[in-house]
């Protein structure tokens, strides 16, 4: 019942309530409700007017701290437009056999990912520890030189060790941006700004299409892709060197005369003083406590929901699907039937675009809307496009094109490009069009001693590949202003300030840990059950997390930290 409330608390407040008529047991809750909805409403009133004073200060640290989601973001997206160039170089033993060349291009991938899953349980207790922005600096660290590395590598076992290192400093950043500019953020406009980092991720994919096509010009082709992602990460070690650490960070460990003149250099205006009144609050509430132990804060039963809910939104993100789309975007785009790997690059450009778009249109609705009803909406969407997916995909698999000219594929059993391509072989499609009957070939064979044809080794040629498109774009419109920004958003303020750190590095974590889980079988699942068959499964999946996050999520619009802290007390 108490769990119930909590999630209505702030929606019930809107109107006049009899407390007399209540439970005793829920009355103090239902004030609390009523007192964050009137600070949401003074807060949404005045938003607009402190978002446009926000000092320079502030926007420098917004855009320099976002710059570990714009790496985040380019790592994601330039995976996927290398590949298909790393498989024809450093893969070429790989190529007789698809099961180990689908196994060992997950192992690149999910490498920084489970890189980035290290990086981020070590993010947060060391953002605790030595603070916000040297944890950024470290993580600016480990990714240049992982770039490098990987730029610079001769065999698929340095490659692997460059994406590991890229990871770490990913894992860092990605828990630790967040907080470092919740921290420093009036509430009014928190989210807000903590979206930006969100949008420099989908700003980040966007440049790393551009990047992956550009440099397909360029001898080395994958090796640029990876290496000039060193150049960011300096930019944002350099532009570090001119902010504060977060004001929160120094009150919290005693440095009131840093923490008092960070804060003033950041804020401006009518909520320095009712900031500065609450921090002072918090630290003299945190030292009394200062002595508790880890093992005790664990088990109360606010921090026990605050992180259910935390790592729950995180897990959830990465099992409604969207790395699966952003790192293999060109793969499905192959699948769908586009045989040109340089075109697949520029038609995912489009995709790239609309996540961009989607999360500008987030980052302006997250402080109006709530994060609740913004999540809530987005997911709905999300099932439908993934159902909508599936049954693209469905319909282009049961219209394959025959296999009707003499094979040279010695594992091909079947009679259509489906079941040749799941064999591990390649198809030759006549250009004359895309049902006519084609040839099965080994992926050592070529399609030159055929008649004029196109080979297709991932997708057959297929008449559904703009619904497969129009299914992609609708699923990124719909993902890009809810599910993307809101799980960040909501774990940068969602722990008390001496758990803040440990409670987003949990979250975190078990956000990489799901992604490198859903992006190593990805390819291997698409094989086993198609890519109609996948994307159900990912619909699936979302359908029931829509219905755990309306029973769990609570709204914490216009709340400053401290009263989301005391929303979860009462």
């Amino acid at each position: 019942m108490v769990q119930r409330n909590l999630v209505n608390s702030t929606e019930m407040s809107s109107s006049r309530v009899d407390l007399s008529a209540m439970n005793p047991d829920d009355a103090p809750l239902l004030r609390a409700g009523q007192a964050s909805s009137s600070t949401a409403q003074h807060a949404l009133h005045e938003g607009r007017g402190i978002f446009s004073k926000l000092s320079a200060r502030l926007w420098l640290l917004t855009f320099c701290s976002g710059i570990a989601g714009f790496l985040f973001g380019y790592d994601t997206g330039v995976i996927s437009g290398a590949l298909p160039y790393i498989r024809d170089d450093l893969l070429k033993s790989y190529q007789s056999n698809t099961s180990s060349l689908n196994w060992i291009q997950g192992v690149i991938v999910s490498a920084a990912v489970f890189g980035a899953a290290a990086g981020s349980a070590l993010g947060g207790a060391l953002g605790d520890f030595v603070g916000r922005k040297k944890t950024l600096l470290v993580g600016d660290a480990l990714f240049a030189a992982g770039a490098l590395l990987m730029a610079a590598a001769q065999g698929v076992g340095t490659l692997i060790a460059g994406r590991l290192v890229v990871g770490l400093g990913v894992g860092l950043a990605s828990v630790t941006s967040p907080v470092y500019i919740a921290e420093s953020a009036p509430p009014s406009v928190r989210a807000t700004l903590v979206t930006m980092n969100v949008l420099m991720i989908t700003g980040g994919q966007f440049v790393a299409y551009v990047a992956d096509f550009i440099f397909t010009f360029a001898p080395g082709t994958w090796r640029w892709m990876l290496g000039v992602a060193a150049l960011p990460a300096v930019l944002q070690a350099v532009g570090m060197l001119f902010l504060p650490e977060s004001p929160r960070w120094l009150l919290a460990h005693g440095a009131t005369e840093e923490g008092e003149r960070a804060l003033r250099e950041l804020v401006q205006g009518p909520e320095y003083d009712q900031m500065m009144a609450d921090l002072r609050e918090q630290a003299a509430e945190q030292r009394k406590h200062a002595k508790v132990a880890l093992r005790k804060a664990l088990v109360t039963p606010e921090l026990r929901r605050q992180l259910h809910i935390g790592v729950g939104l995180q897990v959830l993100q990465q099992l409604a699907g969207i790395n699966t789309v952003m790192y293999f975007t060109p793969a499905i785009l192959e699948l769908a039937g586009i045989h040109d790997k340089r075109l697949a690059l520029l038609v995912a450009l489009a995709p790239a675009g609309v996540n961009a778009l989607g999360t500008v249109a987030g980052m302006l609705l997250v402080d109006r809307c709530g994060r609740r009803k913004l999540l809530l909406w987005s997911l709905v969407g999300v099932t439908a496009a993934m159902l909508f997916l599936g049954g693209a995909f469905r319909l282009a698999e049961m219209n394959s094109p025959p296999v009707a000219l003499d094979n040279e594929c010695p594992a091909f059993e079947g009679n259509t490009c489906t079941d040749c391509i799941r064999q591990g072989c390649s198809f030759c499609s006549p250009t004359t069009g895309a049902a006519e009957p084609g040839a099965c070939i080994s992926r050592e064979g070529s399609c030159d001693g055929w008649l004029p044809s196109y080979e297709y080794s991932a997708g057959c040629p297929s008449p559904y590949t703009a619904p497969i498109i129009a299914g992609l774009l609708i699923y990124l419109a719909a993902f890009a202003p809810g599910v993307g920004p809101v799980p960040w958003a909501v774990n940068a303020e969602l722990y008390p300030q001496q758990m803040r750190g440990l409670g987003s590095g949990a979250a975190a974590t078990a956000n990489w840990l799901t992604n490198a889980v859903v992006s190593h079988t990805f390819l291997p699942l698409t094989q086993a059950v198609g890519g109609s068959g996948a994307f159900w499964i990912y619909a699936s999946i979302t359908a029931c997390g829509t219905a755990w996050a309306y029973i769990q999520l609570p709204e914490t619009k216009g709340l400053s930290l401290e009263a989301v802290q005391e929303l979860f007390r009462q």
